[in-house]
């Protein structure tokens, strides 16, 4: 291959594909890097895969969108056919998984709500993706998320070059409808999203054992592990979601994009409290990935060290294996029986009128939209937060501060044993 392509420089070889093989080049006339997606040459001769080549081309070009990488031109030369498209500095959810594991809750909504931004905008103009999955989605070092690889969309506006009975996609994340090879809409595409975040959040695939088969048959059978029995932490809202998603029946999940996007960015109003692309920026600098000179370049230095600005609870623990999920179900029924007795015993105390002196208290607040939460001056969590915080009896101080609401300062009684809740609607700022 020629160092120059239709007036590009080639770089070097960013990635090859089962069909294609892209390029990073720089674009002489306007001197901006791109990337070159070139079909292979043992298919160019293939009259089916260069007119689906050719369909990605065309359904690319109608698809101007911020989290959707974008084409510039199409070429065809001889035998020879190629796509000069924008070019992505960044590194793609599969290797940024493999690199990390599990992501932080925040991080993982942030990559979901931008990839449903994308299907949103492409579903509503008739493209269904057909292939979600990691090395389909590009996180770049600007903290943006792009969605890539359309080569077996279906654009409604140009039908469909599938044969009836055909099933194409990725084994681990196709739709059941994919797999039985019936016509699909949108929907599949929720299916093969809710997988994506399924493993963002607990480190692991659903659809996992055996070869291609014995995972089709998983996906058809509808038999996963729910994913707060692997990773507890995850917000039952968010597992909600993610079940909806994955529902084996087409009718069970979001019957629009726009719902499912909507949910998601409720979700990121109350726990993301920065930039959303500078919140994935300081991610990718404090994981290595990029070095802070490249980060500084977007969001500024004292920020990417404001660990205040990084809530310490989207920092989900490691996630639990199969074994030890088992392990752990034997360990809390012998716990179980273990407190059953313990609780048998202060009830006998407590009816003889022997009640521990001193036994600590607990307050439980719950604070609408979110709130920093101090306790007697010390700053204790920031809200939404699942768990009580354990008081000794007595008068205490709760401070309330969010920056763009008004503090809140009360005064509580804790009593000994005994667990307050506390619920509060913060009142906006005036301009």
């Amino acid at each position: 291959m020629s160092e120059q392509m239709h007036n590009c420089e080639i770089i070097g070889e960013i990635g090859s594909g089962g069909m294609a093989v892209v390029y990073k080049a720089v674009q002489n006339s306007l001197n901006r890097p791109v990337a070159i997606k070139e079909l292979k040459e043992e298919y160019a001769s293939d009259p089916q895969i260069v007119a689906r080549f050719v369909r990605e081309a065309i359904s690319l070009a109608a698809l101007q969108h911020e989290n959707i990488v974008q084409i510039h031109d199409f070429f065809q030369q001889g035998k020879s056919f190629r796509m000069l498209m924008e070019y992505v500095e960044g590194i793609d959810l599969f290797d940024l998984l493999d690199r990390v594991g599990q992501l932080p809750l925040d991080i993982a909504l942030l990559i979901a709500h931008q990839v449903c931004s994308a299907l949103e905008y492409a579903h509503y103009r008739g493209i269904i993706h057909r292939d979600i999955k990691p090395s389909n989605i590009i996180v770049s070092y600007k903290g943006e998320v792009k969605l890539m690889d359309f080569g077996i969309a279906r654009d409604e506006n140009l039908g469909d070059l599938t044969r009836p009975g055909t099933s194409l996609g990725t084994p681990a994340y196709m739709s059941p409808e994919q797999i039985m090879g019936v016509k699909i809409d949108f929907r599949s595409d929720l299916f093969s999203f809710g997988i994506v975040l399924y493993q963002m959040l607990t480190g692991t695939k659903p659809f996992v054992e055996g070869g291609a088969k014995s995972i089709m048959h998983k996906i058809l059978s509808g038999d996963f592990v729910r994913p707060r029995r692997i990773q507890p932490n995850i917000p039952r809202k968010v597992e909600k979601i993610i079940l909806r998603c994955m529902a084996k029946e087409p009718d069970d999940r979001y019957q629009s994009t726009g719902e499912l996007k909507r949910e998601l960015e409720r979700l990121l109003m109350e726990r993301v409290r920065m930039n959303y692309s500078g919140r994935i920026v300081t991610f990718l600098y404090h994981k290595g990935i990029i070095p802070r000179k490249d980060a500084e370049n977007f969001v500024p230095a004292h920020v990417l060290e404001d660990r205040k600005l990084i809530r310490e609870d989207e920092n989900l623990p490691p996630a639990l294996s199969l074994k030890t999920i088992m392990g752990v179900q034997s360990a809390l029924a012998a716990i179980l029986v273990l407190w059953m007795l313990i609780v048998q015993v202060l009830v006998n105390d407590y009816a003889s009128g022997a009640e521990p002196a001193g036994a600590p208290g607990a307050l439980k607040v719950v604070v609408w939209p979110w709130a920093d939460i101090y306790i007697d001056g010390a700053y204790i969590d920031t809200s939404p937060v699942a768990r009580s915080f354990s008081l000794p009896p007595g008068i205490h101080t709760v401070e309330l501060k969010n920056p763009y609401f008004e503090n809140v300062e009360e005064k509580i009684f804790i009593e000994p044993g005994r667990v307050m809740k506390r619920s509060y609607t913060l009142k906006r700022k005036k301009e």
